[in-house]
């Protein structure tokens, strides 16, 4: 039959507990740092190294195998307290200080039993007390808790865990005291795989917890990238399309600048000769405009503007396209128009530019009309001949239209 001596069950579950704890203690340094899982394992290490200790009684000194074999189990039950502190995001309530106090009372007892009056029974009594006594709040803390997954498994672990130290406390206080530590006993040997049982399914129970946890992070993670990429998206799309309004709407009228203008005629140009529809242009400036600014003021000015292309887009039909050259230059491509009905178009617009309400008085423009012939290979040709017609309506008194 084979004999389990407590110091080689002592060695084996101390190794197991701090193999155990360092592995998991890496795991989560490495992904989010100090946690629930980081504290339990760290509590796993300790707990694991003072075993190791106490295998190693009597071959290193007692200040290790007995005083700090102490210190560092009772180090093992706070880290399991405030372990179940972060795993039910409960606010710590005790002060760091408090535990050093705690760590140094126990360790004057222990002292005592060890060097002046040596009782292995009253050690191991206290001991148990003092870890039941941190592993209550701890088990108060997971019931009140019951939302969080894997809460049962490690109430039942801990209960045990504290229900074993004090029936051990019990029976310890009413048996003959125990003369050596590891004299042979069930209740020595089941207490240390108890205890290493207990830490070991700990971690696997946190392990499991935070395992499916960190699943439904990442997955939270994943959506939530992926609706910043959708509004990141939507974002771009709407700066281009403002950068786009801003490169090709004139910013005062808030028509096509020049450039979309001119972008837009070659497009209707290559339509009309694709169909081979007509097409005409009609350039527009306001007579006397600097008059208007030195006489009123350049808020007068820009007043003239606005009106003038709001009575060229109101003229507009779905298909024209009305655009500020620059100035006060106006041009208004009109698919689909012959000459003689780009000129009524232009003598219409004219006649309305005087009926505009305007504070500084009458309003009068000129206007030159050219349309597209079989020459022209795109809008330059087209625009210089209504840009001609244009100077030749202002050399012949302004407020009148000219075709070229």
């Amino acid at each position: 039959m084979i004999t389990l001596h407590v110091s080689t069950c002592a060695l084996t579950m101390g190794i197991g507990c701090l193999a155990i704890g360092l592995a998991y203690l890496g795991l989560r340094t490495v992904r989010d740092g100090r946690s629930a899982g980081s504290n339990w394992s760290m509590a796993a290490a300790a707990q694991g190294l003072a075993w190791i200790l106490v295998g190693l009684r009597g071959q290193i000194p007692d200040v290790l195998s007995i005083l700090l074999v102490s210190v560092l189990a009772t180090v093992s039950a706070i880290l399991l307290y405030l372990g179940t502190e972060g795993f039910t995001g409960t606010r710590r309530a005790v002060h760091p200080l408090a535990w050093l106090v705690l760590l140094l009372l126990q360790l004057l007892p222990v002292a005592w039993f060890t060097y002046w009056q040596p009782d292995i029974s009253a050690r191991l009594i206290l001991t148990s007390l003092v870890r039941t006594a941190l592993l209550i709040p701890a088990i108060v803390l997971l019931w009140r808790t019951p939302a969080l997954e894997g809460r049962r498994a490690l109430i039942a672990l801990l209960v045990t865990d504290a229900a074993w130290h004090l029936l051990r406390a019990a029976s310890l206080a009413g048996d003959v005291p125990i003369a050596n530590f590891f004299q042979q006993g069930p209740e020595q040997v089941l207490t240390l795989m108890l205890r290493g049982a207990s830490a070991i399914l700990i971690i696997g129970v946190q392990f499991s917890v935070e395992s499916d946890n960190s699943r439904r992070a990442l997955q939270a993670w994943a959506c939530g990238l992926e609706r910043e990429s959708q509004q990141l998206e939507q974002t771009i799309r709407q700066r281009n399309e403002e950068l786009r309004k801003l490169a090709t709407t004139d910013f005062l009228t808030g028509m096509p600048n020049r450039r979309e203008f001119l972008a837009r005629a070659e497009q209707e140009i290559s339509r009309a000769r694709r169909h081979g529809t007509p097409l005409a242009l009609l350039m527009l400036d306001v007579d006397r405009f600097k008059a208007i600014n030195d006489r009123h003021g350049h808020a007068a000015g820009d007043q003239a503007i606005v009106a003038m292309a709001r009575h060229c887009m109101k003229a507009c039909r779905a298909s024209d396209v009305a655009g500020r050259l620059g100035g006060e230059e106006f041009g208004l491509l009109l698919p689909h128009s012959s000459m003689e009905e780009a000129q009524l178009i232009a003598e219409r617009l004219r006649e309305g530019a005087s009926q505009l309400p305007l504070p500084h008085g009458r309003l009068t423009i000129s206007v030159g009309v050219a349309s597209l012939e079989d020459s022209d290979t795109g809008s330059e040709s087209l625009l210089l001949r209504a840009d001609r017609a244009l100077y030749g309506a202002k050399n012949e008194g302004r407020d009148c239209v000219r075709c070229g």
